[in-house]
């Protein structure tokens, strides 16, 4: 189970990155207009964050497998089937993103801006089902572990709906600094979602 986990992450690890090096690459060429390089830059950064989460997460399936015992197994299957859940969503994000660099190197500046919707959609996503997997982890433990997880759970459920509400309102957006400020706050969630997914393992390796 966790070397077929391992797989999904690596696969989709490798795309986002991919995804990460083109957009840079048509940044530096001057492919891209410069009225559309902030929105390029700062998706560029939302998914080459996006790919951190991943690979966290991706850890704490392994660090979570030493918690496995007759009562636990089912919850280790769950964690592990939503971490290549997350493994599909964030190959998703990568192909959005290559399909939005190609749109920038041709589209008007203002036409990318609904596009940007979707590429925050994603990542929102991607940040829900981390929360997620704090929350299964949490089944695992006992005793002061469990105390610590409650916490967790509470910082990730506010993030949580932190994204939810991001991502309503980057369905109504019309501005171009308005989407790049969506974009880096989307970053910014996914990076704190990286850091409970951390903490998660943290707790499980103890």
């Amino acid at each position: 189970m966790e070397i077929e986990t391992d797989r999904e992450i690596d696969r989709a690890v490798s795309e986002m990155d991919g995804a990460v090096k083109e957009s840079v690459a048509a940044l530096d060429s001057g492919g891209v207009r410069p009225s559309s390089s902030g929105l390029v830059r700062n998706s560029s950064g939302l998914v080459r964050d996006s790919s951190g989460l991943v690979r966290d997460s991706s850890g704490l399936v392994r660090d979570a497998s030493g918690l496995v015992n007759t009562g636990s197994a089912e919850y280790y299957k769950e964690l592990a089937e939503k971490v290549r859940n997350m493994a599909k969503d964030a190959q998703r994000l990568s192909r959005f993103m290559r399909t939005f660099v190609d749109l920038a190197r041709t589209q008007s500046t203002h036409k990318l801006v609904p596009d940007v919707s979707g590429l925050i959609s994603e990542a929102a996503g991607l940040v829900m089902n981390a929360s997620g997997l704090i929350s299964v982890t949490e089944k695992m433990v006992n005793g002061t572990k469990e105390e610590k997880f409650t916490e967790l759970i509470e910082k990730a459920e506010d993030i949580r709906e932190r994204a939810s509400d991001i991502e309503t309102g980057a369905q109504f957006i019309t501005d171009i600094d308005e989407a790049s400020g969506l974009l880096r706050d989307s970053s910014g969630l996914v990076r704190d979602s990286s850091g409970l997914v951390r903490d998660s393992s943290g707790l499980a390796r103890r």
